[in-house]
């Protein structure tokens, strides 16, 4: 199985905080979180940081830009102090918040929890999305995203030729066990369902699940890794969370405090599922691309579940 993580020990951000933040760096601890960065992190005189090492720094100026944009908006998300890079290495630094991933708490502190999550989720539904910052699709470290519409961006995702992590992913249909009518005849179904989405913007989170959640009693304390957020259909965010953790029973009690709202979501159903099975066609490229069988079959198995229902 392959790993995308750059090589990074413990001993190795040791010697790098050191370089970065002087001899007063103590408590240096590694934290498992998400599939291409190395994170730590550590305490400097009375305060307590999270360091993220990455080989491209493009992400990292990204979630910089949207914490400049939207963090004083008493979104929960978690301040960034600086963005560098340290001999062949890019980090950036922000403050540790208070609390636990929630994916980690036990079945009845994540009930407790649920509120919270339902609250702070439309909180970010109802930031307001300046036209200056314009375009749909992945936000740019500018602040702008470069499609012009929402089934742009969708479509773009898995377009042959592109740069970055997924140049030439076309090969993996025969370099991999990625299947090839499989796949498509899934990505026409979800193209069907995203169809029905509404052309309205709102910022989007990107990878909305509990390991990106932090909780303490029963309040969400921050919301991290905004490395894939977008501008888009907020329901991509609804459709992460429910694919991964459906006992929340999310979507429904998203749809009640709406309604006392007086809100409604068109074509709600639809689009669920449009992006649940988006979400699981690029998890089925990623693991072909890792080398991860096992995780394969399970997103395989994912769809299959979801279309059966």
């Amino acid at each position: 199985m392959r790993t995308f993580k750059p090589e990074m020990t413990l001993d190795m951000a040791v010697s790098h905080l050191k370089h970065i933040e002087g001899e007063s760096v103590m408590n240096v601890t590694p934290i498992e979180m998400g599939e291409l960065s190395k994170v730590f992190s550590y305490r400097k005189g009375d305060a307590d940081y999270v360091i993220h090492f990455k080989d491209n720094e493009h992400s990292l100026h990204k979630v910089f830009k949207i914490y400049d944009m939207y963090g004083e908006q008493s979104l929960p998300i978690p301040r960034i102090h600086k963005v560098g890079r340290v001999e062949n290495i890019h980090f950036s630094i922000s403050d540790r918040v208070s609390g636990t991933p929630i994916s980690a708490l036990e079945p009845t502190q994540i009930r407790a929890l649920i509120p919270d999550i339902v609250h702070q989720f439309m909180r970010i539904r109802q930031v307001h999305v300046a036209d200056s910052h314009e375009g749909y699709g992945w936000i740019t470290p500018e602040g702008k995203a470069v499609h012009r519409s929402w089934l742009d961006y969708i479509t773009s995702v898995f377009d042959e030729e592109q740069e970055g992590f997924y140049h030439g992913w076309h090969n993996l249909y025969e370099n991999s066990f990625l299947e090839k009518e499989f796949f498509e005849e899934i990505y026409q179904t979800m193209i069907e369902r995203v169809r029905y989405s509404p052309p309205e913007r709102y910022l989007v989170h990107g990878d909305f699940h509990l390991g990106n959640m932090l909780g303490e009693n029963e309040n969400v304390t921050g919301i991290v890794d905004w490395e894939m957020a977008m501008f888009g259909d907020f329901m991509l965010d609804v459709s992460v969370l429910h694919m991964w953790y459906p006992m929340l029973e999310f979507p429904s009690r998203l749809q009640q405090a709406l309604e006392q709202q007086g809100v409604s979501i068109p074509y709600f159903e639809e689009r669920l599922l449009g992006y649940q099975l988006f979400k699981a066609l690029d998890g089925l490229r990623f693991y072909a691309k890792k080398d991860d069988p096992h995780s394969y079959q399970f997103m395989k198995d994912k769809i299959i579940s979801l279309l059966n229902r």
